[in-house]
């Protein structure tokens, strides 16, 4: 004849009391290896007893503690294990295999992979100053301590992205996704994540683009002067901000290498400026005009302890951001119309297209790759001493523009023209010199 068992209920599980003549731990069980342990401090817990599937060895497993977990939740995580068993799984090991999954995620978070993925790219030699920036500033506080199992797109733009594009850092949030991206192709990888949500971030396209550039003289001659007056019509805009206009002007740089030029990056005494350029992460010189060298003597009275020539007012340990110039053009009355990128478009247009110079030259000076006939991509020696009268004729061009002067002597004249036909001489109207081949070297 079956035993009888005499199954629990609200009721009783409730009114049960620890038996003080019984056991130090008493059982009142319920069917199915599931019952309610009450021990000497009258608490109760829920317990499973069970066999291994494989071992077929004798276990328990602890559903929780009434009256958190009551009768009926711990009867339906009984059935829940029954079921498990009954495909053969071990409902203990699956509990610990989850926790030690829940660990790893908790531990996979995205700043683990983001420090992780900046040592990598140090091993590779990259300039990532601005990287690391954006990283601290629009990112990890953010999302840093976030299991990167837990990262969808729609928290991504809510989190991160949306902050910037509503204050018009289109650009910064473009590079801000690229970052996010990059980071999360590591977890993708090991497929700890078996999605990456980052290229799926959505970010409106600016109409007019990123890099608005002024080309035109008479418009290129008004933003000269707003900016060499811009902390006198602004007296909330610091010194350094219209420093770093004037030199990002006279050197055509690009921005981030401009805010975050080093100050072990300027010789003085060979007069240029050294760095990797942040594109090819090849060592660029910068042949200083006087007018660039004079403005970075003035930075150098303004000098702190920072390793920047333009540090944050906040952050001395970081350089300017990069909204600290937009802005600063902006309140020029320049939004959509010049960027601090657009210098490079500036220089790029008007000295090969209104004083004609050697474009190869032009080129070189911008860090871009260029090959030549032997097929030798930059090389930041070559041309050296032309790029040094390059520099100096542009900022020459760029003072006579601003003053309201005469700018058509830095161009080519019309005998200029005639004698380049001449096959026995070369005219460098841009240095106001005709000379013979024959005395080339």
């Amino acid at each position: 004849m079956a035993k009888h068992l005499d199954k629990l209920d609200a009721i009783k599980v409730k009114n049960l009391r620890f038996d003080i003549n019984g056991a130090k731990k008493q059982r009142h069980p319920d069917g199915g290896g599931l019952y309610l342990l009450i021990d000497e401090s009258e608490a109760k817990y829920w317990r499973m007893d069970y066999r291994r599937p494989i071992s077929k060895k004798p276990n328990t497993l602890a559903l929780g503690t009434y009256p958190t977990i009551s009768l009926k939740d711990a009867r339906l995580k009984r059935d829940e294990y029954k079921r498990m068993l009954a495909e053969g799984i071990d409902p203990a090991e699956y509990r610990n295999n989850k926790k030690r999954e829940q660990l790893q995620n908790l531990e996979n978070t995205f700043g683990k992979f983001a420090a992780e993925w900046l040592e990598l790219r140090k091993l590779e030699n990259k300039v990532d100053s601005e990287t690391v920036r954006k990283l601290n500033k629009d990112i990890l506080p953010f999302i840093g301590e976030m299991p990167v199992t837990s990262l969808t797109v729609e928290q991504l733009e809510r989190d991160v992205t949306q902050a910037l594009v509503k204050r018009n850092a289109l650009e910064s949030a473009r590079r801000v996704k690229s970052i996010i991206n990059m980071v999360l192709r590591l977890p993708l990888k090991r497929r700890i994540i078996t999605y990456n949500p980052a290229p799926d971030i959505t970010l409106p396209t600016p109409t007019k683009g990123n890099h608005n550039a002024i080309i035109d003289e008479k418009d290129l001659s008004t933003l000269l002067q707003k900016i060499w007056r811009l902390t006198k019509d602004f007296p909330r805009a610091r010194v350094r901000t219209e420093l770093a206009l004037k030199l990002s002007a006279y050197i055509f740089q690009r921005p981030g290498e401009v805010r975050g030029l080093l100050w072990e990056s300027v010789d003085f005494e060979k007069r240029c400026l050294t760095f990797k350029a942040s594109k090819t992460h090849q060592a660029h010189l910068v042949p200083l005009s006087r007018q660039a060298f004079d403005i970075l003597k003035e930075l150098e009275e303004l000098r702190t302890t920072s390793k920047y020539v333009f540090p944050s007012i906040k952050k001395p340990t970081e350089c300017i951001s990069e909204d600290t110039l937009r802005q600063a053009l902006n309140r020029l009355g320049y939004r959509g119309l010049h960027t601090t990128h657009g210098f490079r478009a500036t220089a790029r247009t008007l000295l090969g297209e209104e004083i004609e110079y050697r474009i190869d030259i032009i080129e070189h000076q911008l860090a871009h790759t260029v090959k030549d006939p032997n097929g030798t991509a930059y090389n930041r020696t070559k041309f050296f001493r032309r790029r040094r009268q390059l520099m100096q004729l542009w900022a020459d061009y760029l003072d006579t523009l601003r003053q309201g002067g005469d700018v058509s002597i830095f161009k080519p004249k019309e005998e200029d023209e005639q004698l380049e036909d001449d096959e026995n001489i070369i005219v460098f109207p841009q240095m106001n010199q005709v000379v013979k081949k024959a005395s080339i070297t």
